[in-house]
């Protein structure tokens, strides 16, 4: 264990231990602990601890020096370029302590459950995510920690949030405008972060807030056929493909031809090394598909003179294709489906180009998980299709579902008549 001794023979200060201590607090599995720091040769720190005798690596987490006073043993969280120079500092008084060069500190320190203050809290989190989710999560992440919370949060420490401290956080969402269902989402990252701190269940019931949770809009029968109908032979099959596999706008700029299983009708979603691709929530994942639909980019590859690890949807120069959506709006209005009210943020109006906001990529994911429901698939299976986590992102769509069977119960039923 990386450690700086004092010299000397305790005189003054018989309570006070002759070593101060580098350690780092990881996650290992679901739970958090201490483990000694492995400095690098040259004395600098890469992240590098000891755990169960071996060294591994661990980006995630905070530095601390760790000691022994008054009996009771004592940590303090430092910044990692600063951690070997506050070592050698608490080093020197200790011993400075010990040779009576200087009294014995009056104040009572704080045992081993150090606190750490919010902005190395929020430092070490977002270090965290940066390392292990998405560029586009660490973003978002580091918006609503490093501004919003900065901003609201007027206590030292983060094992100090109370119920309070979240509600003054969303008060103070609230008076920048932000909707409630963005509140909502924002309040969930800085409770994990407490979380992480031992500061859990802060918010009652009542306390979250309250928003409407939309049905997901689907694609009509009808609207789909239209497209179809004008689309190209490369518009289609990447309409098709989507609608057909359910796949997310990024999973599809990144899917091969290797990903395609034409023996079993499958296809994966899979880890692209070489385009610095993850799959969400890091799991890979298969999805069948109609069999139509693989003879279709069987005829994609042969058309296109494809190899294996070709994008299927990739640009003229085959990388990764960003305007997907595009092409969804461009055929839309096309086969002259857009509604010819909608404004973008952009200024753009519907009625003058391809810039209708109803339509979009990711409603064909929504229509491909809604229509798979209606036919009774179980909501387990389309759960693992669509590559959700949590149950509940598959159970929003439950709320677009129109049974056939409750249909026909309504046209048929007493109501119908006196309604006719």
């Amino acid at each position: 264990m990386p450690a700086l001794k004092p010299r000397g023979t305790p005189l003054n200060a018989p309570d006070y231990a002759d070593r101060v201590n580098l350690i780092k607090k990881i996650k290992i599995g679901n739970e958090w602990r201490f483990a000694p720091v492995v400095p690098e040769a040259n004395g600098r720190l890469k992240d590098r601890v000891r755990v169960n005798g071996q060294i591994e690596t661990h980006p995630e987490g905070a530095y601390y020096i760790e000691w022994r006073e008054r009996g009771k043993r004592c940590r303090s969280a430092v910044q990692r370029e600063d951690a070997i120079a506050e070592a050698r500092k608490k080093a020197v008084e200790l011993q400075a302590i010990r040779d009576g060069l200087i009294a014995v500190p009056e104040t009572k320190v704080e045992d081993a459950t150090a606190k750490t203050p919010i902005g190395n809290a929020i430092d070490d989190y977002l270090k965290y995510v940066k390392m292990q989710r998405k560029k586009r999560t660490w973003l978002t992440y580091r918006y609503t920690l490093d501004v919003l919370l900065r901003a609201s949060y007027k206590k030292k420490y983060a094992e100090d949030a109370t119920r309070q401290d979240a509600i003054d956080f969303m008060t103070y969402c609230y008076e920048l405008g932000l909707g409630a269902r963005t509140v909502y989402d924002k309040l969930v990252t800085v409770l994990q972060l407490f979380k992480r701190h031992g500061r859990e269940k802060l918010l009652e019931k009542g306390d979250w807030p309250s928003f409407v949770e939309t049905i997901r809009p689907i694609y009509e029968p009808e609207e789909i056929i239209a497209m179809f109908k004008v689309a190209t032979e490369d518009e289609a099959d990447m309409l098709k493909f989507i609608l057909g596999s359910g796949f997310r706008d990024q999973e599809m700029r990144y899917v091969e031809y290797l990903d395609l299983d034409s023996n079993h009708d499958l296809a994966r979603v899979t880890a692209k090394k070489e385009w610095d691709f993850t799959p969400k929530n890091w799991e890979e994942r298969i999805v069948p598909l109609p069999h139509v639909l693989m003879e279709r980019m069987k005829a994609r590859k042969e058309r296109k003179k494809a190899r294996p690890h070709d994008l299927v949807f990739g640009n003229t120069k085959g990388n990764p294709d960003s305007e997907m959506d595009v092409v969804v709006k461009r055929v839309a209005e096309r086969a002259g489906l857009n509604c010819g009210r909608c404004v973008t943020e952009h200024g753009n109006k519907c009625a003058e180009g391809p810039y209708c906001m109803n339509f979009f990529l990711h409603k064909f994911r929504h229509t491909f998980a809604t229509n798979h429901l209606r036919d009774g698939v179980d909501i387990r299976t389309v759960q693992a299709w669509l590559g959700h986590r949590d149950i509940k992102s598959t159970m929003v769509y439950l709320k677009g579902i129109r049974s056939k069977d409750a249909a026909h119960k309504v046209n048929s039923g007493e109501l119908a008549g006196l309604v006719a």
